[in-house]
């Protein structure tokens, strides 16, 4: 069987996602009108399973399981819509994890995971699928950390290339002992736009910590930059009318995983993820993910945001 029969295997919590839009965060103890709300899907691992899905590469989902309730409902039409392989199973005993996710328009955006029993299930996910797979994808939150942990050191036994995103949650030595050495891992974090000077110094901290093959740091509308031992790439982000950010780092995610997997240079690998990142900003929760010819389009196509000077 070769690589392209193999799917990615990607590992996190699954999670019914609302997100909710507001004028302006309150001031404690007062209240804000929700503008509208929008279903979607949490965590990351499954957004970069869709991407990865629309883009002709097969996948499979190793997540918590699903109650037999409106929210598990929910979450099982959005993996089959877009066309998710999943291990998770249906439990008539468990509530489905729900996320809220609010944003204002001054670009403030925060989270409310409701995820009960999550660590016990993620800890007792069967992880061999990882050793037929041909990549591995796993969030290693610190929310979820000791079960992303194990699939970690699972993925790294059947020596595949994994990417480990933190989503900006702090480096620990638990992950640190777990990627060290690890030949071809590549670490991905975000920080926020107002902190995108700081994306080389974070950067590097973290490839001198793991020794990675690659560290990649995302930061919203400036783009994105990569570092090894040898190189240093910046990508600018491409200029789109921006609908949400939900998930965007795991769009990106699905595209940079793309360009590995067809061993392109890293260059390209982050320009295809950064069009991915940004056509996902630009769609409805509801559209369908973009395709490859799409993200073409857009790279041929769109102006690309200046990355200011150090």
């Amino acid at each position: 069987m070769s690589w392209t029969d193999r799917p990615v295997a990607c590992f996190s919590y699954l999670a019914a996602a609302e997100l909710w839009r507001v004028p302006l965060f309150p001031l404690a103890n007062y209240g804000a009108e929700v503008l509208s709300v929008e279903r979607s899907i949490a965590a990351d691992a499954p957004m970069a399973a869709a991407v990865l899905a629309a883009l002709g590469v097969p996948v499979l989902l190793l997540a918590n399981e699903t109650g037999n309730d409106q929210k598990g409902s929910q979450v099982r039409a959005w993996l089959q819509r877009y066309g998710v392989n999943r291990m998770t199973k249906v439990r008539a005993d468990t509530t489905t994890p729900q996320i809220v996710v609010v944003a204002d328009e001054g670009g403030t955006r925060t989270w409310f995971p409701h995820l009960p029993g999550v660590s016990g299930a993620l800890a007792a996910v069967d992880l061999s699928p990882l050793f037929s797979a041909s990549f591995a994808y796993v969030d290693c939150y610190q929310l979820i950390e000791p079960a992303a942990v194990r699939a970690v050191q699972v993925a790294r036994s059947a020596v595949i290339p994994l990417l480990v995103n933190l989503g900006g949650s702090p480096l620990s030595s638990a992950v640190i002992a777990a990627v060290r050495g690890y030949p071809r891992v590549v670490v991905q974090t975000s920080i926020n736009d107002a902190e995108s000077a700081h994306a080389l110094r974070a950067a590097r901290e973290i490839l001198v910590a793991t020794g990675a093959a690659w560290v990649v740091v995302t930061a919203g509308a400036v783009g994105a930059l990569a570092l090894s031992e040898s190189q240093q790439l910046a990508s600018p982000a491409f200029r789109v009318a921006v609908r949400h950010t939900h998930c965007a780092g795991a769009a990106f995610s699905g595209g940079l995983i793309y360009g590995l997997l067809h061993d392109w240079a890293m260059e390209d690998c982050l320009t295809l993820a950064c069009a991915s990142g940004a056509l996902r900003c630009e769609r409805a929760h509801h559209e369908a993910m973009p395709t490859l010819a799409e993200l073409h389009a857009i790279i041929g196509s769109r102006d690309r945001i200046a990355i200011p000077a150090a």
